[in-house]
């Protein structure tokens, strides 16, 4: 079995379905510049985004006080895999210590992201599920920062 790709966000963006709704996608990429494009809900897409940006919200997002709730606790994201991809769902797992003890949780990638982003933790992929997913940087299509919406 191969070992997990390391991945970074490079942005959020939006692009248009089909049926012309606009729709929130995170673009990862790993060192040998394949390109995964992850669509998001819009709450995700943003906190995604004020991650990668620094910005910082006047109030705790839910994000936020993950981290902070973890960090109360002596706890940290140490890591974060997504390791399967199900009929265009993808399935991750975010890896949280406390001191020696090493615990996955079974979570939504976008929420995975939101908070290795916040915790400077590592996203990993799969490498079946890379090769599965990973698009031409043609195939991603008109996207948009998503920046220029919100």
């Amino acid at each position: 079995m191969c070992d997990p790709v390391r991945v970074t966000v490079k942005g959020v963006c939006v692009t248009e379905t089909g049926d012309g709704v606009l729709a929130p996608v995170v673009i990862m990429e790993d060192d040998g510049h394949r390109l995964i494009p992850l669509f998001v809900g819009l709450a995700e897409a943003i906190s995604i985004h004020q991650a990668l940006s620094g910005d910082i919200s006047p109030r705790p997002t839910t994000h936020d006080l993950f981290i902070s709730t973890l960090e109360r606790f002596n706890a940290k994201v140490t890591s974060v895999l997504i390791d399967d991809l199900d009929g265009g769902v993808y399935f991750a797992r975010l890896e949280v210590s406390v001191d020696s003890d090493h615990r996955e949780i079974d979570a939504r990638p976008s929420d995975c992201m939101a908070l290795a982003l916040r915790s400077g933790a590592p996203i990993h992929i799969k490498e079946e599920v890379m090769s599965e997913a990973c698009v031409d940087k043609e195939d991603l299509g008109d996207l948009k920062e998503i920046g220029d919406y919100i």
